[in-house]
């Protein structure tokens, strides 16, 4: 039982808990919960300026005494954070989300349901934490989301006499520095990154000076200044959709680009390698690996580039002559348009792969990119320097504490443990959920999948029924529109940028009838409600057009029908030719295709073994993250004992 002055537990200790176990929250929570329900019956009579007297002594304990965690500070936080958030917002928490919140104050990933009321869970323990006035970041997986949340909270937060502010991407130091002074930063997760990089090499050229040059320059009655540095610490950090944001997006390190190199690689090299590419043969001058998406030149064709290379034009390489055709090749054979990039303006720009969002400001590096520009017949850019890198698992070691939320923790609890010592804590939902799971549908060919797809979507729509079809990529949200065309199907398409125009259409995915076609991420964050008639018609029904290498990506599409204890429903289809199973299991694709019905619909259930090849791509981007962070610690080591020797 909870007394006073006594703490949280902080669920770090993994004692005698069998790997993989996700915890419960126990009873203590409910009688916890209670007293917070007393105390913000006491507060809902204050007037507004009574109200922050009592916020200001709460904060002046905490910072006093900087343990936000004693369980009297614990009710005290939440019972103002509820009082303002009514006050501001005219919402109210429910007890699952004040059990979330507590989870969270306790430093774990919450597992909490999809439409559960994420945005305002995490404002309880950011407003305890914040107290403290050493800084609490909460990183979002993009712009647009953190922006949302930072707006829609900063009047609660400025009742309890917290400052807030807001990151904007790339934005000039000075907004960054006071951004990051106030009590509560909002900004996406990658920004937090760059931001210290950029911080890094801010130190790095202060130590570059030479020895005496700032006391010279004093001597010389030149004023010296310190070198600007955004952040002011790294406290706490507070992570929304944290498997988005701690597994899949960490599958890459962040990197600091700028500046042209000094040494480039002429364009008309470029386009040499990629013509001595096109020359060279399959299998016995090169292989690719299609699962692990890797071109590797064999001995033969080694041998033939080089000697063709006596043939080029004149240029410079700041390159391995083997290394730009291989990049022309994996432009060629790996990389797909429209699936892993898209071309707008005459300019090729990333798709995300997590999210299915297009990204501007991003290029591949290593000459990867223009390789991709030369398959694709537009202007060549120049390559940029890379001035810093680091994974993000081990910028997120820089804090000294971390909490996170998302709909699908416990899939991933190992990892996150592993890499980030968190602990996955299954919050309930404040309803049960009455989603209907329908059957995995399986066609020999995505053709017919397609053909399958449109015929459900136009029957339930014309009973009134909400449907969002799910793409992994969007080249599929483009043939699955077309077919939806063919036959007459009014239809919405999101597969690009995400931002308020993405953000409002989703919403409006729940009116009846209403069909609308994503990439499987296009507006996560954004509740989808259907209507009064739509809940009569069955609720949102959701299709996915493909069983997406992650299951964690599968239930979070499942996930966005039949919210808060509406009825919805979701279904699944894959066929023969799906690249996970032609690339991993071609003779399940064998099967498939010989189990298939005139209308190309298997008869056989294959969902046991779409399942098994799901769980080695599963498997196989584990290793990825586990090699990179491997490699990451010996470049670490390599630079600490080269340090140690200058």
């Amino acid at each position: 039982m909870f007394h006073s002055g006594s703490t949280i537990p902080r669920y770090r200790n993994f004692a005698g808990r069998p790997k993989g176990a996700v915890q419960q929250l126990d009873r203590s929570t409910n009688r916890w919960i209670e007293r917070v329900r007393d105390r913000e019956c006491e507060l809902k009579h204050l007037n507004q300026a009574s109200l922050r007297k009592i916020a200001d002594q709460c904060r002046d304990r905490i910072k006093s005494r900087d343990d936000a965690c004693q369980l009297d500070h614990v009710t005290e936080s939440f019972a103002l954070t509820a009082e303002a958030i009514r006050r501001t917002t005219g919402m109210t928490y429910y007890d699952v989300q004040l059990a979330g919140g507590f989870a969270l104050a306790a430093g774990t990933i919450a597992e909490i349901q999809t439409g559960e009321g994420k945005t305002i869970i995490t404002a309880l323990p950011t407003v305890l934490h914040a107290w403290s006035g050493r800084g609490v970041h909460v990183a979002t997986t993009n712009e647009y989301l953190s922006k949302r949340d930072h707006d829609e909270l900063k009047p609660a937060f400025e009742l309890l006499g917290l400052t807030i502010g807001h990151l904007e991407p790339q934005g000039p130091i000075r907004d960054k520095v006071q951004a990051y002074a106030c009590d509560i930063t909002y900004g996406p997760g990658y920004e937090f990154g760059f931001d210290f990089l950029r911080d890094q090499l801010t130190l790095r050229s202060r130590h570059q000076e030479r020895l005496g040059e700032r006391f010279l320059k004093r001597l010389q009655g030149v004023m010296v200044a310190d070198p600007t540095l955004a952040q002011r610490g790294h406290a706490l950090a507070i992570i929304d959709e944290a498997d988005s944001v701690l597994i899949d997006e960490a599958a890459t390190p962040l990197i600091l680009s700028g500046g042209q190199c000094r040494s480039a690689t002429a364009k008309v090299i470029y386009q040499f390698a990629h013509h001595v590419a096109m020359q060279l043969s399959a299998g016995s001058e090169f292989q690719l690996d299609s699962v692990k998406r890797l071109i590797r030149l064999t001995p033969d064709g080694w041998t033939r580039i080089h000697r063709l290379f006596n043939h080029r034009p004149a240029g410079q390489l700041a390159r391995p002559w083997s290394h730009l055709v291989e990049n022309a090749l994996r432009a060629q054979f790996v990389l797909q348009r429209d699936v892993d990039y898209v071309v707008e303006g005459g300019e090729v720009l990333i798709v995300d792969q997590n999210t299915g969002r297009i990204h501007e400001e991003r290029k591949w590096s290593a000459g990867l990119h223009q390789a991709v520009e030369v398959k694709e017949q537009v202007d060549v850019t120049a390559e940029n320097d890379t001035h810093a890198r680091i994974t993000r698992q081990r910028f997120i070691g820089f804090y000294e504490g971390i909490a996170g939320l998302t709909g699908t923790a416990a899939d991933s609890e190992a990892e996150l443990r592993e890499f980030y010592h968190l602990p996955v804590v299954q919050i309930p939902t404040n309803k049960p959920c009455v989603r209907k799971e329908l059957p995995l549908r399986c066609f020999d060919s995505r053709e017919n999948k397609f053909v399958a797809i449109a015929e459900d979507a136009a029957r339930r729509s014309r009973l009134g029924q909400p449907v969002l079809i799910g793409t992994r990529t969007i080249d599929e949200s483009m043939q699955l529109s077309r077919r939806l065309n063919d036959r007459g199907i009014d239809h919405i398409v999101l597969n690009g940028l995400q931002n308020e125009t993405e953000a409002s259409i989703i919403r409006r995915a729940g009116i009846t009838g209403t069909v609308t076609v994503a990439t499987n991420m296009a507006g996560r964050g954004t509740d989808i409600k259907p209507d009064t008639r739509a809940i009569a018609a069955g609720g949102l029904h959701v299709t996915a057009s493909e069983i997406h290498p992650c299951r964690r990506v599968d239930r979070q599409l499942a996930g966005r029908a039949a919210r808060q204890g509406d009825p919805g429903s979701c279904q699944f289809y894959v066929s023969a030719e799906d690249e996970m199973i032609q690339t991993r299991a071609p003779a399940l694709a064998e099967q498939m295709s010989a189990s298939a019905a005139q209308t190309g619909e298997a008869k056989q259930d294959f969902f046991a073994a779409v399942r098994r090849v799901q769980r080695q791509a599963e498997s196989d981007a584990l290793m990825q993250r586990q090699h990179m962070v491997a490699h990451d610690d010996w470049m670490e080591s390599v630079q600490s004992a080269l340090a140690r020797r200058a």
